[in-house]
């Protein structure tokens, strides 16, 4: 093997596919980045940020789980789709101490449930949070080969 058919293996070795996904979930878009694929993750980054932003701008709650509901759970899922995001806005509204002392039961998931958009601002963040782990499953297709 020469020195160039080498460097060229090194090079076209994808990540290690835990850390990628850990990537992509965690940022938008990044997963994509880091493949190579600069027009998806900016795409995929503008899309999932503006989908996450309009529900908070419309007063939407993000998912936090309850005992007295148990299909809190999955709206709860669904949000922290959204990665980093999702974990600031729980920042935003619990406070660091509050966040880290009432998990996973005591959270606030903010938003005003009299507002008129509450329920669009809920719809577009578990939306939002869904796009994104649509991205990474894609990101998991790309890195493994099966799809361009």
């Amino acid at each position: 093997m020469t020195k160039k058919t080498q460097k060229k293996a090194e090079e076209s070795s994808p990540p290690a596919p835990l850390p990628l996904l850990g990537a992509a979930w965690l940022v938008p878009g990044l997963g994509h980045l880091i493949l190579g694929k600069r027009i998806r993750a900016v795409v995929f980054f503008c899309v999932i940020a503006a989908g996450f932003v309009t529900g908070v701008l419309l007063d939407g709650e993000v998912g936090v789980p309850s005992v007295d509901n148990p299909f809190s759970w999955l709206s709860t899922l669904a949000c922290a789709g959204n990665g980093l995001l999702y974990i600031l806005r729980l920042i935003w509204v619990n406070g660091l101490g509050g966040l880290l002392s009432n998990l996973p039961l005591g959270l606030e998931g903010g938003g005003d449930p009299v507002a008129a958009g509450f329920g669009y601002g809920k719809t577009f963040l578990i939306t939002a949070g869904l796009m994104n782990l649509l991205a990474v499953l894609d990101v998991s297709d790309i890195s493994r080969g099966a799809k361009d």
